[in-house]
C-alpha cells in the first residue's frame, strides 16, 4: 500500500549525517571566527550542540562573515531536526562560498526534509558541477527527483550513485525501489536479493516481500515480511503487508496482523484503512466501517478512505451515511474505481436493475481484488431481469472470485431452489457449510432442500442425514419444524416397522 515513502525522512536524515561532516574546508583559514568555529566543531562531536551553537553565534558578531559558521550552524540544526533553519543556514554559506560541493550536498538534503525538492534537485546539481561524480550527491539528487515523482529520472541517478561507490547501499536500495515503481522487477528482485545477503534490514527485506507480493507469490511474500519483522518488530508496513495477503486469501488470520500492529502502537490512518479493507472483503462489512471510521478520523479528506467507507456503508443499506460520502468523493475523483462499484450497487438498490448489470460489469476488472462483489449484484440484477443465463454466470463468477463468500452462495442457492434444481442448490450448499459449519441460515436452507431431496427418494439413510442438520439448530431458530416432524415419523412408522 504503500510504505517505502513512509520513513523516506528518516533515511535523508540518516544519510545526511553520514556524509563526512569535518572534511578539509576550503574557506580561509586565517578568519577571526575561525577560533569560534573550531571550538564549536569540538562540542558538536561531543553532542553539545547548545554550547556549540552559542561559539558560533558569537562568530555572527564579527564584521567579517565566515561560511563555515553558517555551515556549522547549519549541522547543527540539521542534528536538532531544525530543518528549516538549517536550509536558512546552508543557503546563507553557499551563497557566501559557493565553491564549497560539501556545502550544496548539506542544502539538497535540508531541502529533501522540508519538501522543497525542486530547489533540493538544483542544490544537487550544483553540488555535482563543483565536484563531479560523487555518490552522496547523485543519492541526494536520486531523492529529491523521486519525491518529486520523476521515477525515472531518480532511477538514474540512483543508479549513477552507486557505480561512484559500489558499497552505497542506500543508493542500490532506492534504484530497486525505482524499479519496483517503474515495474523493471527482475533488476529490482537482483538488487534487493543482493542486499539481502550483504546488507541485510528490515527495509531491504519488507522491500523484497513487497516485490514478491506484487508478483502474486503470496507465500514468499509472507515469508519475507516475517522475516523483516525479526530485524524490526515495529515495522507496521510488515504488518501491513502480511494482513493485506492473508485477505487476499480469504484467510482471517489476517485481522491477527492489524491487532499485533494496533497492540504495539503502531497507530496511523492506514493501518485502519487497510484492517478496515479485509474486513470488507472477509464481508464483514460492520466491524469494516467501524475501522474506517477511526482511519477518516485520522485523514477526514484521505481519498482512498472515503472510497471504502462509502463502499461499506452501500453494503450495509446505510442511506444515511453514504449519500454525503459518495458526493464527497465525486468532488475528489469521479473517475474512482470504487465509485463506480458503488453506482453499480446503487442502482441495483434503486430498482435500475439493467443499468446496473452494465454499469457493475464493465467494472468488474479481472485484478481487482473485490470484483467478486460486481458479480454479486450482477447477478441479483439478472434475477430482477429473468435472465437465467446471466444469473448463473455471474454467481459462478462471484463464488469463483470468492470462494468464501457466504452470501452469494446462499442467495444461488435460493435462486436454484426456485427453479426446482434442487440437486444443484444442495451441492452449493455443502461447499459453503465446510468454511461456517454453524452457520444458521446455511443449515436451515440445507434442511430444507435435503428434505424436498428425501422425499422424492425415500432411504433411511437420507432420512437419518437430513434430521441431524435439523438437530445442529437451536429449536428457537430453526425454521422448518412441520418438516422435520414429517420426517421422524416417517422414520418412525415406515423404518421402524420394516425392522420388526
Amino acid at each position: 500500500m504503500f510504505s517505502w515513502l513512509n520513513n523516506i525522512r528518516e533515511r535523508v536524515r540518516n544519510l545526511n549525517k553520514n556524509i563526512n561532516e569535518y572534511q578539509k574546508d576550503t574557506i580561509i583559514q586565517s578568519l577571526p571566527s575561525l577560533a569560534y568555529v573550531n571550538k564549536a566543531k569540538k562540542l558538536i562531536d561531543k553532542g553539545n550542540l547548545k554550547e556549540a551553537e552559542e561559539q558560533l553565534k558569537k562568530a555572527l558578531e564579527l564584521p567579517q562573515e565566515d561560511a563555515l559558521v553558517y555551515k556549522y550552524l547549519g549541522i547543527i540544526y540539521d542534528k536538532s531536526l531544525r530543518f528549516f533553519d538549517a536550509v536558512e543556514m546552508y543557503q546563507k554559506s553557499a551563497d557566501i562560498a559557493p565553491q564549497d560541493k560539501n556545502i550544496w550536498q548539506k542544502l539538497g538534503f535540508a531541502l529533501v526534509n522540508i519538501q522543497e525538492y525542486d530547489r533540493a534537485e538544483k542544490s544537487f546539481d550544483n553540488a555535482n558541477k563543483i565536484s563531479p561524480a560523487n555518490s552522496d550527491t547523485f543519492t541526494g539528487w536520486g531523492m529529491a527527483l523521486m519525491k518529486n515523482e520523476k521515477y525515472e529520472e531518480a532511477h538514474e541517478k540512483f543508479v549513477e550513485a552507486s557505480k561512484y561507490n559500489r558499497y552505497n547501499f542506500m543508493a542500490i536500495f532506492m534504484s530497486a525501489v525505482m524499479e519496483v515503481k517503474l515495474e523493471m522487477f527482475e533488476s529490482a528482485s537482483a538488487k534487493l536479493k543482493f542486499l539481502i545477503n550483504l546488507n541485510p534490514n528490515e527495509g531491504n527485506i519488507y522491500e523484497y516481500a513487497h516485490l514478491r507480493y506484487l508478483k502474486n507469490d503470496y507465500q514468499d511474500a509472507i515469508h519475507y515480511a516475517e522475516k523483516s519483522l525479526e530485524y524490526n518488530s515495529n515495522m507496521l508496513p510488515s504488518y501491513l503487508l502480511i494482513g493485506k495477503v492473508y485477505a487476499l486469501q480469504f484467510d482471517e488470520k489476517s485481522l491477527e496482523y492489524f491487532l499485533k500492529a494496533e497492540e504495539k502502537g503502531l497507530i496511523n490512518a492506514n493501518l485502519y484503512l487497510e484492517w478496515g479493507k479485509a474486513l470488507l472483503r472477509l464481508s464483514k462489512y460492520q466491524v469494516s466501517k467501524h475501522y474506517l471510521l477511526k482511519a477518516i478520523d485520522m485523514e477526514p479528506e484521505n481519498v482512498e478512505i472515503i472510497e471504502y467507507l462509502a463502499l461499506c456503508n452501500v453494503l450495509l443499506d446505510d442511506m444515511k451515511d453514504a449519500p454525503p460520502l459518495i458526493e464527497k468523493l465525486r468532488s475528489f475523483d469521479a473517475e474512482s474505481k470504487v465509485l463506480a462499484r458503488i453506482d453499480g450497487i446503487m442502482n441495483y438498490k434503486n430498482g435500475n436493475y439493467k443499468d446496473a448489470y452494465y454499469n457493475l460489469k464493465n467494472n468488474a476488472e479481472e485484478f481487482d481484488e473485490n470484483n467478486f462483489l460486481n458479480y454479486y449484484y450482477m447477478a441479483k440484477a439478472s434475477e430482477k431481469l429473468k435472465d437465467d443465463t446471466r444469473v448463473k454466470d455471474s454467481y459462478e463468477s462471484a463464488v469463483l472470485k470468492n470462494p468464501k463468500y457466504t452470501q452469494a452462495y446462499i442467495e444461488y442457492a435460493r435462486y436454484l431452489l426456485s427453479k426446482n434444481n434442487f440437486a444443484e442448490a444442495q451441492r452449493k450448499l455443502r461447499k459453503i457449510i465446510k468454511f461456517e459449519p454453524e452457520n444458521i441460515e446455511i443449515l436451515n436452507l440445507m434442511f430444507h432442500i435435503s428434505y424436498i431431496l428425501v422425499k422424492e427418494n425415500l432411504c433411511e439413510y437420507n432420512i437419518k442425514e437430513t434430521i441431524s442438520i435439523a438437530q445442529k439448530i437451536s429449536p428457537d431458530l430453526f425454521k422448518y419444524q412441520n418438516e422435520l416432524d414429517d420426517l421422524t415419523e416417517i422414520r418412525n412408522s415406515k423404518f421402524e416397522r420394516e425392522k420388526s
